[in-house]
Parts: structure tokens; sequence; C-alpha cells
């Protein structure tokens, strides 16, 4: 009868040892949840990275238009005060403004007249991202001689 006992571990059967390998169905539960936490999270940063690629992609195109167009009004020999709106595309549109800024804090009833006018221009470039109103915004300044046109007519 002990020869039995010892055959019958050997085959598998009987008593088993508390050194058997394999996994218990606790374990692979657990790691089903961290791999799928993991890969949740992975997912998650993936959408959000091509999110943002998007986004920045947006303000590039929008700052090459905002450059485009404050080229072509700093290009113009005389600009006047004032405003001025359009569309490049069905996403994107433009607005400009144009103000005259004062160099010198001079009198009103003053005889004197600056050798130059300096007009400050900004153009904001608007588009609607999703359902968010985004906007880019560029600056500069235009020196205009008064009198220029005066002289060419």
């Amino acid at each position: 009868m002990k020869n039995r006992g010892f055959v019958l571990h050997l085959i598998g059967y009987g008593k088993r040892s508390s050194t058997t390998p394999g996994f218990t169905l606790i374990e692979t539960v657990i790691a089903l949840a961290i791999l799928g936490i993991g890969l949740t999270v992975i997912i998650e940063l993936f959408s959000g990275g091509l999110r943002l690629a998007r986004t920045s992609e947006e303000y590039t195109k929008a700052m090459n238009f905002a450059r485009m167009k404050l080229e072509e009004i700093i290009s113009q020999q005389k600009i006047e005060e004032g405003t001025d709106e359009g569309e490049y595309d069905d996403t994107y549109r433009w607005q400009v403004s144009m103000k005259k800024m004062d160099l010198l804090p001079v009198e009103k009833d003053s005889d004197f007249k600056p050798p130059v006018e300096l007009f400050q221009v900004k153009v904001d470039i608007l588009w609607k991202s999703g359902s968010k109103e985004r906007s880019a915004t560029i600056e500069s300044y235009k020196v205009n001689k008064p009198g220029e046109d005066e002289k060419k007519s």
C-alpha cells in the first residue's frame, strides 16, 4: 500500500504540493485589471497628443494668416485709422484695427506737427475649433510721413 501512494503522487493524484507552478484565479484577475488600466491610460494619452497636435496646427495656420495680412497692410504706402474684416476660408476670418498713436503729448492748440504719424496695426484671426471659438493676435506699428500723398498728387 505504501507503493501505491507513491505511484499516485508521481502521476499527479493525491495530495498536491504548495509549490505547484501556475497562477491562481485571483492573480490572473489582478493582472488583467492592471493591464486594462494601463492600456486605458496609454490610449487617453495618445488621443490627448493628437488633440494637442491639431490645436497646434490650427494656431500655426492662424499665425501664418495673421502675418500675411499684417505684411499686406504694412506694405501699403498710406494707412488710415479704422477697422476692417474679412475671411480667408470657411474656417478662418480676420479683423484688423489701425489706431493712430500720439508720439508726443502735444497741446491741441499748438502749430507743431510731428514729422511722422505712428499707427498701431493689430490683426486678430478667429476660428471655430470644435465647440470653442479660438483667436490669435499679432500686432505691429507703421510709420507714415504726413504729406506724402500731397507731394505725389
